[in-house]
């Protein structure tokens, strides 16, 4: 959980040329492996932090539109908030 409070609070703290290259890194990730090799490592199969959390808390989203929306819409806001406030 840590690592997705920093990913998300990146844009506030860290230089966009650095959050770019993150995105890159994990779009990289997705490339060679097809799904985030941290959340492989740490539930044993191909679910993600978030699908994991949420169902904890009673909510079931549709895996493919949460794979959407983390794979396609988080990474570019990110950088695109990065950018805006620097």
């Amino acid at each position: 959980m840590a690592l997705i409070v920093v990913a998300y609070t990146s844009p506030f703290w860290l230089d966009w040329r650095l959050i770019t290259v993150g995105v890159l890194v994990y779009y990289a990730q997705l490339i060679i492996f097809g799904w985030c090799v941290l959340s492989t490592a740490q539930f044993g199969e191909k679910k993600t932090f978030h699908e994991w959390y949420l169902s904890k808390l009673g909510v079931h989203p549709n895996p493919k539109t949460l794979k959407f929306f983390l794979d396609f819409i988080i990474p570019p806001v990110l950088v695109f908030v990065a950018i805006n406030i620097q």
